[in-house]
């Protein structure tokens, strides 16, 4: 995830299947709509999914792919 601001659509998600089933469960998966709250010194974020707060490093946090929400 790169420098995005206000709410996004997730288009894909990498790793292995481990990681991917990890975020999914986080309710991070593509065509979820989510909203960077707070990004750390170290890349982490947290994010709000589905009405839930979510806190990912940096590492998982490259491996998401998003655009922003179009009217």
């Amino acid at each position: 995830m790169g420098e995005v601001t206000g709410p996004v659509h997730v288009t894909a998600v990498g790793g292995d299947p481990a990681v991917r089933r990890r975020l999914a469960e986080m309710g991070v998966r593509p065509g979820a709509k989510i909203t960077v709250l707070h990004r750390s010194a170290g890349g982490g974020r947290v994010l709000a999914v589905d009405g839930a707060r979510v806190a990912v490093d940096a590492e998982l946090a490259a491996l998401i792919e998003a655009e922003p929400e179009h009217d």
